[in-house]
């Protein structure tokens, strides 16, 4: 009996022992979920006080990757009143605890961070160093190489203007393109190589996450996720909310702002003119001077300095940019494309006067690679062959757009239903049908001023006979009466 009694104190002590340990990994998830509750992961703060940058500090590069090897993760903290910076783990703001962002891309790499500030002198000794650098390690067509340092200047401040321009570097094999983006983004703000990873959901998350400047090698390689990334790219030059449906369980709606600078390669130029327009397409042809095969530890050296000096530059230029004085574009700008002006006037704004010389230059090749682009799609090609057909014609039949946009014996023409589709959502012209075969017929009528405004854009110069035409048809009689018209809209 006293075996029996010994024994069921024993087993009483030990589930005694397991209820207070129990007790105490509840006490300790609850106070760790507490935490975590209180807790953000960020790379970037500002307050009325402060601004801060995530920053990995330098203690030994190697020689075959650039990466930080043993660095640590801090927040270095701005003070706007004084200048000065200071360097902290993590930072208490209205009852939440910010703390660096730690995760898959930070540990392998895949993110170039400043280790700390340099002084750089003047915004013009900054742009003359980025400069040298880039033209020690890629071959640019002369006119990039001064104006890509107004860009990266840019791309450091980016979330002061409304509208990002991307940029595109196109060319064959060995033409140096990749090359290109690497050294180019490896002095932008935050760069992130999403090249391994090229998920549209991924993206997401990164662009989300990091805010740093995306680096898109191969584009055209995005196989079945083109379309879906040509339409996030499009998004991700403004503050708009993108909002994607996620869970495999629980259904929820998630919002995403993907405003990001991004820089990409292909071989060809992308076909969707929507995004043409939001990009600066550099196109890259074999080097005609020695360029150097591998990039060695100075290489990845100088880079981290200049990010360096770049962040002390962001620090007292984020909140220097002054909107107001350019809320409606420069003067000089006027005369370009309004999409040309917003993809050129945030780099303008950071240029002496004889880069701005060259960017006006620049901006009308610009303007008339982005009419191109329009031209050549869809919408164009059935906007220009209805206006061909419009000035020899008073009637402009569907069925004579689809003859003459479809080559003769096409294996994938473009429908007729398609063409209505593009001309009434797209155009905004109306279509009727019209006439004892009931054909359907476009409604230009009274529409002179809207096919000007259409012939601009898509940078269609009419001839002076053309003109004539179109004046002699908009004086006319109608060929159709007001009552047929009526009826006809009325079904």
């Amino acid at each position: 009996m006293d075996n029996f009694d010994d024994e069921f104190e024993t087993k009483m002590e030990e589930l005694d022992s397991i209820g207070k340990k129990e007790s105490k990994n509840k006490k300790s998830a609850k106070s760790s979920k507490k935490e975590d509750d209180n807790s953000v992961k960020t790379s970037f703060l500002e307050t009325p006080e402060y601004i801060l940058e995530q920053i990995k500090t330098a203690t030994a590069a190697t020689d075959a990757t650039h990466a930080i090897e043993g660095g640590e993760y801090y927040f270095l903290i701005y003070n706007k009143k004084t200048g000065t910076t200071d360097k902290k783990k993590s930072f208490e703001y209205r009852g939440k605890l910010y703390c660096p962002i730690i995760d898959d891309i930070s540990r392998n790499n895949g993110i170039a961070l400043p280790s700390d500030v340099l002084e750089y002198g003047d915004t013009s000794d900054l742009i003359n160093e980025i400069h040298i650098f880039l033209k020690k390690y890629i071959e640019l067509p002369d006119f990039y190489e001064k104006f890509l340092p107004n860009l990266a200047l840019f791309y450091w401040v980016y979330e002061s203007f409304p509208f990002i321009p991307y940029l595109q570097f196109v060319g064959r094999t060995s033409t140096g393109k990749s090359t290109a983006m690497e050294v180019f983004g490896s002095i932008c703000y935050k760069p992130i190589n999403t090249t391994g990873s090229l998920t549209i959901a991924s993206v997401f998350r990164v662009a989300t996450s990091w805010k740093g400047t995306l680096l898109i090698d191969e584009f055209e390689k995005a196989g079945e996720n083109a379309r879906e990334m040509v339409s996030f790219l499009k998004s991700g030059v403004s503050n708009n909310l993108i909002l994607r449906t996620e869970g495999e369980v629980k259904k929820e709606v998630k919002a995403y702002v993907v405003k990001a600078p991004k820089i990409f390669t292909s071989e060809n130029p992308i076909n969707d003119a929507g995004l043409q327009s939001r990009t600066i397409v550099i196109k890259m042809e074999k080097n005609k001077r020695p360029i150097p095969l591998y990039r060695l530890p100075h290489y990845y050296d100088e880079a981290q300095e200049i990010r360096n000096k770049l962040l002390l530059w962001r620090f007292r230029n984020l909140n220097n940019v002054d909107l107001t004085k350019i809320e409606f574009g420069f003067p000089e700008l006027k005369f370009l494309d309004k999409r040309v002006q917003q993809v050129i006037t945030p780099i303008y704004y950071f240029s002496g006067e004889d880069t701005k010389k060259d960017i006006l230059e620049f901006a009308k090749e610009q303007e008339a690679e982005t009419k191109r682009e329009r031209r050549e799609s869809l919408h164009g090609i059935i906007f220009e062959a209805m206006y061909n057909i419009y000035v020899k014609e008073t009637i402009v039949p569907i069925g004579q757009i689809y003859n003459d946009i479809n080559p003769q014996g096409a294996k994938y023409p473009v429908s007729e239903k398609k063409i209505g589709n593009v001309i009434r959502k797209i155009l905004g012209f109306d279509i009727v049908r019209q006439g004892h075969e009931n054909i359907r017929v476009v409604v230009l009528e009274n529409q002179e001023e809207k096919i000007e405004e259409l012939l601009e854009y898509y940078g269609i110069t009419p001839s002076e006979t053309s003109v004539a035409q179109v004046a002699a048809v908009a004086d006319e009689p109608k060929r159709v009466s007001d009552e047929e018209i009526e009826e006809i809209f009325n079904g």
